[in-house]
């Protein structure tokens, strides 16, 4: 069993890792046919010998390209146009056009999966079920259903092997992240390996239904106390991992609201507070409150749904953006500059005048002067997150889906219900920031943690200078220089070897094989030991080929 068990993984991992390679013939060939051949210049396979370094994609055609890649893709160009840091603007226009809308999932193939998911009596729990869709996505199918007590509510299936064809387009992904690295070293400056890494935590934290119950349960018990704000219980009975049963928010799409009559004034303010209510107190929001994801209820009742992405927020990231909106009301392009300067990410070193002098003439195009609600705040960061892009700074991912949900509630706000106005319904959150921020309380809780610092640093000081003192007098102080990448290095040297002494050893063990049975009559002896020369070379090449599955493409 310890000779099979490693042998039975092996031949999965070959398996696994050659449809990863035909898959990735499959979106070379696709890429280079919408003109965008350079992203895999250099693959060495198989009908991409071929595909050239061409360049000539429209913001249009890299769009077809990727709903023609399918699910993955098309969730990896949902978050790249959120991100105005890396894309031309007529991209990012673009990629906010996909759609994740698929085929529906025969019946057959649902139940297939419900039978295997839930059990084969999992019918019992309900007392009608609809076998049509009410929903489909590219991860999920939806439909509906009444439990046996006269509840109604939604079942949302997840699609057969979609979980292992993301993964294996991850892996795609991460080889072509790292391949631009070689072929394009300027495209460091935009971390195109973290970008795919935040992608891959994003996307695998969508297939795992049972993070999403979490993230309602926590969502509803924030808003407890908010009597308009209506999030879906769940039925742990007929959940796990890959289907999840919630309760059905029979309420009127957020696009027809007006339509139907319902007060627009009075919903924009229930809206907005909700939303803000997410993004600067609570500390966990929605990252991606499109009108697909609100209903409107009886009574103007926010009804949330999809929590499939969240985003979390600290209380300094909050203190930041506060701070940010409340210089912005000010005019204060200095601390405006100075705020983005200390939160983005840095690899080398930043201009910070070239930074500031960006943000005035940011300031300049989208502020008046006059009054900071007739400009649109949403275009208003996504020009400064680019601008510090330029510069080399790079705006975190917990910032930029902060900022993806601002841009999208005040979209939302200012296409669907024109009677509200985004800024002014942040002035609040703005004011009881100030007074946490700088009351007597706060004032004292800090004055007291700066002091039990200093006081620490106080008592250790002069021990450590007196050590310091000593190790220069005796010639002893050394400084150590290490590099970051030395053991990552040393790995792949010892790979490398150890792939070439089992190669040598392979070939030398079928090597006296064939010599045993070259010559005239063969002994039995002889016979004995050619097969079994023939067998350690054969258990030689599999491990080989085992060494050089694993190290990727």
């Amino acid at each position: 069993m310890r000779i099979v068990r490693p042998v039975v993984q092996t031949v999965s991992d070959v398996t696994g890792r050659v449809r990863d390679l035909n898959r990735l013939q499959e979106v070379a060939r696709i890429l280079a046919g919408h003109g965008l051949g350079m992203v895999v210049a250099g693959i060495d396979l198989p009908g991409t010998r071929d595909l050239g370094r061409t360049f000539a994609s429209t913001p249009a055609r890299l769009k077809r390209a990727i709903e023609e890649l399918g699910p993955t893709f098309v969730k990896l160009g949902q978050v790249l146009s959120t991100r105005p840091d890396l894309l031309p603007s007529a991209y990012i226009d673009a990629l906010q056009e996909l759609q994740d809308d698929v085929d529906p999932l025969p019946w057959e193939a649902v139940k297939k999966k419900l039978d295997k998911d839930l059990g084969e009596d999992w019918a019992h729990h309900f007392a009608w079920f609809d076998n049509k869709p009410l929903a489909t996505a590219s991860i999920a199918q939806v439909h509906r259903g009444r439990l046996e007590d006269g509840t109604d509510v939604v079942l949302k299936v997840q699609r057969p092997g979609i979980g292992r064809k993301i993964r294996s387009d991850l892996n795609i992904l991460q080889f072509l992240a790292k391949r631009a690295l070689v072929e394009y070293p300027e495209s460091r400056a935009f971390d195109p390996v973290g970008v795919v890494a935040e992608f891959e935590h994003s996307i695998l934290g969508e297939l795992d239904f049972a993070l999403e119950v979490k993230n309602m349960d926590r969502v509803r018990q924030n808003f407890t106390d908010t009597s308009f704000v209506k999030v879906p219980a769940i039925y742990p009975t007929v959940c796990c991992k890959t289907v999840l049963c919630m309760e059905f928010l029979d309420g009127i799409k957020m696009r027809d609201a007006r339509s139907e009559g319902c007060d627009m004034p009075l919903l924009g303010e229930r809206y907005l507070t909700a939303a803000y209510d997410m993004l600067f107190r609570h500390g966990l929001f929605h990252g991606d409150l499109h009108p697909g994801n609100v209903v409107v209820l009886p009574g103007e009742v926010i009804g949330l749904l999809d929590f499939g992405m969240v985003g979390r927020m600290t209380p300094e990231m909050r203190h930041n953006i506060i701070s940010i909106i409340f210089a912005l009301q000010r005019g204060d392009y200095r601390t405006i500059a100075r705020l983005f300067y200390d939160i983005a990410i840095k690899e080398e070193r930043v201009d910070f005048q070239a930074v500031e002098t960006a943000t005035i003439d940011i300031m300049e195009r989208h502020w008046t002067g006059h009054s900071v609600r007739d400009m649109q705040l949403g275009p208003f960061v996504v020009d400064l997150a680019s601008a510090a892009a330029r510069h080399g700074a790079r705006v975190p991912r917990a910032y930029t889906m902060f900022f993806k949900a601002i841009l999208t509630s005040e979209g939302l706000a200012k296409t669907l219900i024109e009677e509200v106005d985004p800024i002014a319904a942040a002035e609040p959150y703005i004011r009881d920031h100030l007074r946490e921020t700088f009351g007597e309380e706060r004032i004292k809780q800090d004055a007291f943690y700066h002091f039990v610092t200093l006081s620490t640093l106080a008592r250790r000081l002069p021990t450590v200078a007196s050590q310091l003192l000593d190790d220069i007098e005796r010639q002893q102080l050394r400084f150590e220089v290490s590099d970051p990448n030395r053991f990552e290095q040393l790995q792949r040297q010892d790979s490398m070897v150890n792939r070439l002494v089992l190669t040598a050893l392979t070939i030398s063990a079928f090597g006296c094989g064939t010599a045993l049975l070259v010559g005239g009559t063969l002994s039995l002896v002889q016979l004995v030991l050619a097969v079994l020369f023939y067998l350690v070379g054969g258990g030689l090449f599999a491990m080989t080929a085992a060494l050089v599955a694993r190290s990727r493409f």
